[in-house]
């Protein structure tokens, strides 16, 4: 078990190092190509994309992990393979309407229709690959996760850049658009094959029915994380320009490198989590989850502390202004962190409408939030208003979770306090010593060293 969940991560943390290397690399290129103005379109038109691939597909590759715990093994494939059946066809029946809603409307409200076509072709294509990215995950083949993740940001960065040079300044951001589309249905279809072939089950009534009660709330989560994580940008377009909007999402982008690490984590931590659950190993799992959390915590005050400079690198220096956003973005990651205990708790109960109605309120809330803030900091009262969201988030569902019948929830406040202390008093630290590089890159190494050889000496990553 220990060699088999130290593979794991390494293979999870592997793929965020190599991502997050090609997003440094392409970073400066797209900011530089794009300038603030086209870099906050592409910022935007993702954002649709999402909310296509959340809405369109009915979340159903979400029900993966409970399929797991639901079927034997010899039905998993099948099950995989009728579930992305329903997706897509709910996928392509929702595409229709809007494209005949955009046919209609765009006379009134000119509505681009190359550019809806592009947003529901890489929405399919974007969902396949999660979809696939989940089936790996719970089946705990990392390695293919590895290839799956790398290959796509890989394509879809070397499309993009091809396409965004060879294209006029004022229209370039066509390049990025079309660069991402073309690679996210090229690999979504060869998945649906691949899946189709394996699974041979495009409809499955007991299948369906398993998967829409649990999926279809988690359609208004993922929905209202969308609308909670790309409001902000969407706002400041809207009551400020887009430039805000672009050095935003560059900013957002890379204190992202936190969120990707704790999505590294939790892909390897989540299915180790079900799995000592649903043996009732609940004290080896604590103390797991105890190292996960010293792991994260420590990760997170790293980034606060040295990402000052990697972003003076990272960004062209009309972007600059953003970087002092990086440690609110840190908090407001940190909170996503912690949210995600109970929320893993309450996914494996299958309470996905608790989830969706505390995600929905959040998103509510930063709305409101970011409309008095941001008309007071600006791009900071956006920052400000999310964090904030996803704080109330984790309070929401820890209070949840202990009104859940059968198993009792294992973690308490105490357990997540001092962590959370710890990030924002790193936060602190930061404003204190900005102009101080080598305070703060020396503290960060005292952490790193000191990580390591809590790691060397369990021979555990977590």
């Amino acid at each position: 078990m220990k060699k088999s969940r130290n593979r794991i991560v390494l293979f999870n943390i592997a793929s965020t190092i190599i991502l997050q290397g090609l997003a440094f690399i392409s970073g400066p290129i797209f900011s530089g190509s794009l300038g603030p103005h086209n870099y906050g379109i592409v910022s935007v038109y993702a954002t649709w994309v999402q909310i296509a691939s959340t809405v369109y597909s009915l979340q159903a590759s979400g029900t993966i992990a409970n399929a797991r715990v639901s079927y034997p093994e010899d039905q998993q494939e099948k099950f995989q393979s009728s579930i992305f059946g329903l997706s897509t066809l709910s996928y392509l029946i929702f595409s229709g309407i809007t494209l005949l809603a955009v046919l209609v409307l765009r006379r009134w409200f000119g509505v681009g229709l190359a550019m809806t076509g592009c947003v529901l072709a890489q929405g399919w294509g974007f969902y396949m690959v999660n979809g696939m990215n989940a089936k790996f995950t719970y089946e705990f083949k990392a390695d293919k996760n590895f290839i799956l993740s790398v290959t796509t940001s890989a394509l879809t960065i070397g499309l993009s850049i091809v396409l965004i040079r060879s294209m006029p300044k004022d229209v370039n951001y066509w390049g990025r658009i079309l660069g991402q589309a073309g690679v996210y249905v090229v690999i979504g279809l060869i998945l649906f094959i691949y899946m189709m072939s394996r699974g041979r089950t495009f409809y499955d009534k007991g299948y369906w029915m398993f998967a829409l009660p649990i999926a279809v709330p988690t359609i208004f989560h993922s929905l209202a994380l969308i609308v909670l994580n790309q409001s902000d940008r969407v706002m400041l377009q809207s009551m400020v320009e887009n430039s805000a909007a672009g050095i935003y999402s560059l900013a957002f982008t890379f204190g992202g490198v936190l969120s990707t690490i704790y999505r590294a984590l939790n892909n390897s931590w989540v299915p180790f989590y079900y799995d000592y659950t649903k043996k009732g190993e609940i004290e080896e799992m604590k103390v797991h989850a105890k190292n996960y959390m010293e792991l994260f915590t420590i990760l997170s005050m790293g980034v606060i502390l040295l990402a000052r400079e990697v972003f003076h690198i990272y960004a062209n220096v009309k972007f600059w202004s953003g970087t002092d956003l990086i440690p609110l973005f840190s908090i407001g990651n940190y909170f996503i962190f912690l949210y995600s205990f109970p929320v893993n708790y309450e996914f494996y109960h299958k309470n996905t409408k608790i989830i969706a109605i505390g995600t929905t309120g959040a998103a509510v809330f930063n709305i409101v939030l970011n409309y008095f803030l941001i008309g007071i900091w600006g791009i900071y009262g956006a920052v400000i208003a999310t964090a904030a969201a996803h704080g109330l988030q984790f309070i929401f569902h820890f209070a949840c979770v202990g009104r859940i019948k059968g198993d009792v929830f294992p973690f308490r406040l105490r357990d997540f306090m001092p962590g959370f202390v710890a990030v924002c008093l790193t936060c602190v630290f930061y404003w204190l010593t900005r102009d101080y590089w080598l305070v703060r890159w020396g503290v960060g190494g005292i952490l790193g060293i000191y990580l390591l050889t809590k790691m060397y000496k369990r021979r555990e990553i977590f």
